[in-house]
């Protein structure tokens, strides 16, 4: 299957007994019932529910780890770190010590998919029927790896968003599709109140959805293919 180095991928070491209450309390998921072996996807907001950060969080047992995107790290622990007030939470920084990696157009089986599993130096997360991330200590990441280009043909083909191109802090996460991230019965969390009108309402603004790249206008093209490309436009 097709891998693809992620460059501009961010890993962060999450310790503490208030970890996942605390990171509950922040994003739009609702992260208390993860267990050692699964994993979840998450986003940090902001209050006008623009996103800081979509994470992947891994329940390695006595610790979480969480994979995001470099560029927002900053942001995400200066966001973060601000809110611990006393609890006890920590987050350590662990990037330069691993490599991520995407492997797409792969087949996950239905019952694997929300876990990973650990070998050697590689860990493995399912995270849906057809893509998987790739976690490596520093220099012993997997072979056979695709290009970026190839990875971006992938994701308009499926409607799949990504960091940097329609996960940005320019959209909140109903305009880049980014739905089945926001739980609908959860406890508050920062943006909380913006999303859940918009949902009540029916009204979000804009969308993530698949366009001629010629006929598109441009400016609406959040990633660019030779025939399709994604693009955020208002509904």
């Amino acid at each position: 299957m097709p891998i693809v180095a992620l460059l501009d991928s961010s890993l962060t070491l999450w310790r503490g007994k208030d970890v996942l209450p605390f990171i509950d309390g922040l994003s739009t998921n609702k992260v208390t019932e993860l267990k050692k072996g699964q994993i979840i996807r998450t986003i940090f907001t902001e209050s006008n529910a623009k996103i800081i950060d979509c994470i992947t969080l891994f329940h390695m047992g006595e610790f979480i780890v969480a994979a995001g995107h470099l560029p927002h790290l900053d942001n995400l622990i200066n966001h973060t770190h601000k809110k611990i007030l006393g609890q006890d939470v920590s987050i350590t920084d662990i990037t330069s010590r691993n490599d991520i990696f995407a492997e797409f157009n792969c087949t996950n089986e239905q019952e694997i998919i929300g876990t990973f599993s650990s070998h050697g130096e590689i860990t493995r997360a399912n995270i849906s029927a057809n893509f998987s991330l790739i976690i490596a200590s520093k220099g012993n990441g997997p072979e056979n790896l695709a290009t970026f280009e190839q990875f971006n043909q992938w994701r308009i083909a499926n409607k799949i968003p990504w960091h940097g191109y329609e996960i940005s802090n320019s959209f909140h996460p109903f305009s880049c599709g980014l739905e089945e991230l926001v739980h609908q019965n959860k406890g508050c969390y920062i943006g909380q109140e913006i999303l859940t009108r918009m949902r009540t309402r029916k009204r979000q603004g804009k969308i993530l959805i698949q366009v001629d790249t010629l006929t598109c206008n441009p400016a609406n093209i959040t990633t660019m293919g030779e025939t399709q490309s994604l693009a955020i436009i208002r509904t």
